[in-house]
């Protein structure tokens, strides 16, 4: 649609790798930029004790995604409009998330493909990040850890050439265990990593 972007095949991976994780039974998760709410909709309905918060820039994008939680019937999903971390509810000094999720936007501003396929029908705002991609990446990526516990996780996905930036900056930030996923086309497309050290 012109609000969101539409969820793809390689966003499965996300959801496939979070529900793969060692994770509290009861678990608060965040879902930064969370478009339709198909990621948050997503782990909600699979892991009923977990509490997650979903948020996005776009108001039309959070309308859209609380139209998708009360069509799921998923009480466990609290929606709200924030860019990033600047408005996620109820943050004090302590962290309070065990996994934070997110699919941002991290195409090149220059990127050919902006004017091909269903690309030419998505909002720019949910696609592109700066000249090379990774403007909002590294927002999610350094900021994190402030809202994460201790052996708390975060997975992001993003293109499939910039796997080994997105390592370097989760390794920068501070997590351990980094990894990268390669999605259906076997390409990397999910780097993910642990917060080991207290803070």
């Amino acid at each position: 649609s012109a609000d969101t972007l539409i969820p793809r095949p390689e966003t499965e991976l996300l959801v496939e790798i979070a529900l793969g994780l060692d994770l509290p039974k009861v678990c608060r998760v965040l879902d930064l930029g969370t478009g339709t709410g198909a990621i948050a909709l997503a782990l909600a309905s699979e892991r009923t004790d977990w509490q997650l918060t979903a948020v996005d820039s776009q108001i039309a994008a959070v309308n859209l995604a609380e139209i998708n939680r009360q069509h799921c019937q998923l009480d466990n999903v609290s929606i709200y409009q924030s860019d990033w971390f600047s408005q996620v509810p109820g943050f004090s000094a302590s962290p309070q998330y065990h996994l934070i999720i997110s699919n941002p936007p991290y195409i090149e501003i220059n990127d050919p493909h902006l004017s091909q396929g269903d690309l030419r029908f998505e909002p720019v705002s949910a696609l592109v990040s700066g000249q090379d991609g990774l403007d909002d990446l590294r927002i999610v990526i350094e900021q994190s850890p402030r809202y994460l516990h201790s052996n708390g996780w975060l997975l992001v996905e993003h293109g499939y050439q910039q796997g080994n930036a997105v390592r370097n900056l989760f390794a920068n930030a501070g997590f351990t265990a980094v990894a990268t996923q390669v999605d259906y086309n076997n390409l990397e497309r999910v780097t993910l990593g642990c917060l080991l050290a207290t803070h």
